[in-house]
């Protein structure tokens, strides 16, 4: 089958960096149920278990997403469905910030729930627009500038909001800020030259949507992509647990502070930029194997090394480096499989995050298991050996499947 990177006749493609700004309304609330819900309950005198209770249900809404993902894939085009969307989620999240979760938990919960399924379509947007306006030589810089959008909104408006918790700010004016930080950055997806999508019936698109996703999954490069996802490989399931074992390398909380926030997700952002030139130039699942073979690398090292405070600063300075690799890897990875992506772009996209999103969940689960037994040195191994296998069985797959030699666009 022949690559399916770009219709001949195609305008000139929107330049990379403007996804950096269509990914900020998506971090912003991404960082909200990852950062600022948790520092919040905290604040309000809730015990940790709530905590571990009310991230569980925030995880549910992106692995469900791509039920509900054809709906940008109808009517308006999909810049237009970006900017409607984030203006929802955006009220939404203010909403959050109203309700005092000690006093009102479950309102508090649909607020936040509302706010995560609907700023989830954001991402789907994002993935139907890079499908049908770049031209698959820069998938992976305009992915990585997607990434950087994501973590950069992520991490500053995350702590801002702590911030301004902390200093018991009002909570009109935490939600107010969010929401700029969501709505402004959101309306540069309206200078994208997006192609006119014809129009047709509802009943129409769902069925050529199924059509579409089953023809997807069904073919080699779908299905070893879809296993690629599903995979412990690159998932970077450390990333949200750094916070948690810092106290177990004796870090203070100053060191807490800077390490996993601004430079982690700094170097995140740097490690994402990076990968992206690297997948615009080499088959992109092998930088994704390699974006794994380094993670285990970092695990194995945290693991064998003594559980001090320099040995926690580097461990996450690198973490987060070859994250950044593996990100802009998996984004130029799924772009490149889906293509073009037809009528239902949108979703196939979204059906490949959903499957990435069960991973880092599953891994994350599988790595605290060992934290009781072996302490934080047991959670990096577990980590490690997780990525280790995975790269090796994956690897096996894709060397058998011919997908090192080619685009797995090309694959069929």
């Amino acid at each position: 089958m022949a690559a399916r990177s770009q219709p001949p006749g195609r305008p000139g493609h929107p330049p990379v960096w403007l996804f950096a700004f269509a990914a900020l309304p998506y971090g912003v609330v991404g960082s909200y149920a990852g950062q600022v819900m948790p520092y919040l309950v905290r604040h309000s005198k809730l015990d940790v278990d709530s905590i571990g209770w009310y991230s569980l249900i925030l995880l549910i809404p992106p692995m469900l997403q791509f039920l509900y993902a054809p709906i940008v894939d109808i009517g308006l085009r999909r810049k237009h469905w970006h900017v409607l969307i984030t203006l929802i989620s955006a009220a939404a999240l203010v909403g959050t910030c109203l309700v005092p979760v000690a006093t009102y938990p479950t309102e508090y919960m649909i607020f936040a729930v509302i706010a995560q399924l609907i700023s989830g379509l954001v991402g789907s947007c994002n993935g139907g627009l890079l499908a049908t306006t770049m031209p698959d030589e820069v998938r992976g810089q305009a992915g990585a500038w997607l990434n950087v959008g994501n973590l950069s909104g992520g991490a500053v408006s995350a702590a801002i909001a702590i911030y301004m918790i902390g200093h018991e700010i009002a909570p009109i004016y935490i939600g107010l800020a969010l929401a700029a930080m969501m709505v402004l950055p959101s309306l540069a997806v309206l200078a994208i030259v997006e192609p006119r999508r014809p129009a047709v019936h509802v009943k129409t698109v769902f069925g050529d949507t199924l059509r579409d996703v089953n023809k997807e999954l069904f073919s080699r490069a779908g299905f070893t992509g879809v296993l690629l996802c599903l995979s412990p490989v690159g998932t970077a399931a450390l990333t949200n647990y750094f916070s948690g074992m810092a106290t177990s390398y004796h870090a203070s909380d100053d060191l807490i502070a800077l390490m996993t926030g601004p430079a982690q997700g700094g170097l995140t952002a740097v490690g994402a930029l990076i990968g992206g030139v690297l997948c615009d130039r080499y088959n992109r699942r092998k930088m994704y194997l390699l974006g794994g073979v380094l993670i285990a690398m970092v695990g194995f090292a945290m693991a064998l090394a003594p559980v001090v405070e320099v040995t926690y600063v580097w461990g996450v300075i690198c973490y987060a480096l070859f994250t950044g690799i593996c990100y802009s890897a998996f984004t130029a990875m799924v772009l490149e499989t889906i293509g073009v992506g037809g009528i239902a772009a949108a979703t196939q996209y979204t059906l490949f995050m959903a499957a990435g999103n069960t991973a880092i969940n599953y891994v994350g689960f599988i790595d605290s298991r060992f934290d009781k037994a072996y302490g934080v040195q047991g959670v990096t191994a577990a980590d490690a050996a997780l990525n280790a296998i995975g790269v090796l069985v994956i690897g096996l797959v894709f060397w058998r499947t011919g997908s090192f030699k080619r685009r797995s666009s090309d694959l069929g």
